[in-house]
């Protein structure tokens, strides 16, 4: 899936566009309209920080997940530990190693998560 197609995505399953509050970043947010809990943090990201070879840049998606789901999904392929966030609470996707329908699967997990 493509940066663009997330966007779709999101803003289709949601009714959400990306916010980008950091600067000097390419980062994109996705919030709650109501609570403005994020649900999804995309972000572009070398490999080797992942702990994966090479200087490879990455789009890397973090969502919320449940802990006691956490260890399956981390089986699935397009699915690491999480970047830059709680581990416990959080994976990190690689969007162009995961399928469109587990990753729409993911998201919907996340915003649930974090509605309230």
């Amino acid at each position: 899936m493509t940066k663009q197609q997330l966007f779709d995505l999101i803003e289709d399953l949601f009714a959400v566009k990306p916010d980008n509050p950091f600067e000097n970043t390419d980062a994109a947010v996705f919030r709650h309209k109501g609570n403005r809990k994020w649900f999804a943090l995309l972000m572009q990201v070398p490999k080797c920080r992942m702990g994966l070879g090479g200087d490879e840049i990455a789009e890397v998606l973090n969502l919320k997940c449940d802990p006691l789901l956490r260890e399956g999904l981390m089986q699935t392929k397009g699915v690491y530990e999480c970047y830059h966030m709680n581990k416990v609470h959080w994976i990190s996707v690689i969007l162009d190693e995961i399928d469109d329908k587990t990753l729409e699967t993911l998201l919907e997990i996340s915003f649930d998560l974090t509605k309230k």
